[in-house]
């Protein structure tokens, strides 16, 4: 609503969206569903998808998202496109030889790498349309690229070796516009990967540190200063749960935006795994017994609670006031909204909505829901549908139902 009370409200980004996309009305919470068909590309099934759950992925207040995969007949398109939720057309970032990974709405930035012989990392001025800083990764394997709470800097991810199976040697690298790249982390016999900034501190970051070959390990999530003054594993307090071995440490994880807690998962039951035989199909990980895991990183303090069967795929994501977790999991087939707070109490959900059904691989490996829930609050994109010709990207609105504030 306008100041005073005066003029139209405003739009919301979903109800742009609905006036572009077609959907229905879930059976189930009566909310309005979208399906996410760009109206300038070829339509192929799971062509597209959502980004990893840690990526930053929106520009201009959530109306435009960026999604990965195959813009099949967008002309310069690469491994990355904008679709914009209020007209339905998709729109290229960059050039057809870069690949695009986080995108920062409130500075206008993008992080990404250039494809093929001679790769490079680099920080992109969306606005201004030019590179900031770059780095060459020479013989060492790219990883990530991933910015620092502040949108400006980003670091960088290299290493040496198969991770987890031998010896690795990981390497970070701090990017700063106008300045030549700089050697943060230099450490053998770990992988270290999963970077993300502290959303209260723009010189602290997270990332996973793991023993590379295995090894006994009970909190991989690292919290770091870039100057390495400070790094500790992320506290655990006496009453938080443990893995029983590293292949259950909490992983893929992200903070709440009020930087208060870090959400993960984490399995208490011991794991057996072969990291180079990752498709045994005997090795199931929906079938584990995953706990989520909501965990102050300043007292080691956590609330967490067991996931029901089918209920867990390990890519959450946090809504904009810090109060819920949104997931999906496999055989279950609705988005679900956990209520931190309510994991004192135990597992808690409420239903977004219902979705087309997916099937499990049995591997923690791609395709996931990965949701993102919009900067206003009016939706969450998801992906569902897998495999056949539902396979796509849903917009479902937030339920009034559902209380939430901003």
């Amino acid at each position: 609503m306008s100041p005073a009370g005066r003029g139209k409200a405003v739009p919301t980004v979903f109800d742009q969206a609905a006036s572009v996309f077609e959907g229905w009305k879930d059976p189930e919470t009566g909310v309005r569903v979208l399906r996410l068909v760009p109206k300038n590309i070829k339509h192929t099934p799971g062509a597209l998808s959502t980004c990893y759950h840690q990526h930053p992925c929106f520009l201009d207040g959530g109306r435009k998202v960026m999604l990965r995969g195959k813009a099949e007949g967008l002309p310069g398109a690469s491994g990355t496109c904008l679709v914009d939720l209020a007209t339905g057309l998709a729109e290229p970032i960059l050039t057809p030889s870069v690949h695009v990974k986080e995108i920062i709405d409130s500075t206008k930035m993008a992080v990404g790498y250039t494809q093929g012989p001679g790769t490079r990392a680099f920080i992109w001025d969306l606005k201004a349309n030019r590179e900031l800083a770059s780095m060459e990764i020479g013989d060492w394997t790219l990883n990530s690229i991933n910015f620092l709470s502040d949108g400006l800097r980003a670091m960088v991810f290299v290493h040496k070796g198969y991770p987890y199976a031998e010896k690795v040697h990981s390497r970070h690298y701090l990017l700063v516009p106008g300045e030549k790249p700089r050697l943060t982390l230099d450490l053998d016999g770990h992988f270290c990967s999963h970077i993300v900034g502290c959303p209260v501190d723009k010189n602290l970051y997270t990332y996973d540190r793991w023993l590379s070959p295995p090894g006994p390990l009970d909190q991989a999530i690292t919290i770091r200063s870039l100057d390495g003054s400070f790094e500790e594993p992320v506290k655990l307090d006496a009453n938080a749960g443990r893995p029983a071995n590293m292949w259950g440490c909490r992983d893929h994880y992200v903070w709440t935006p009020d930087g208060k807690r870090i959400v993960s998962y984490y399995c208490p039951k011991p794991i057996t795994f072969n990291p180079l035989m990752k498709d045994n199909p005997k090795f199931n990980h929906f079938k584990l017994e995953w706990w989520l895991s909501a965990l102050d990183w300043r007292t080691g303090n956590d609330l967490a609670a067991c996931y029901p069967p089918d209920k867990w795929n390990g890519h959450m994501q946090i809504t904009p006031d810090s109060r819920y977790i949104v997931c999906a999991g496999y055989g279950y087939n609705k988005l679900l909204a956990i209520d931190i707070e309510g994991l004192r109490q135990g597992w808690n959900e409420k239903v977004i909505c219902t979705f087309p059904a997916i099937e499990s691989t049995g591997r923690n490996e791609g395709p996931f829901p990965y949701p993102f829930v919009l900067p206003d609050y009016s939706g969450v994109i998801f992906n569902a549908g897998w495999p056949g010709p539902d396979h796509g990207i849903y917009l479902a609105e937030w339920p009034a139902s559902i209380e939430r504030k901003m």
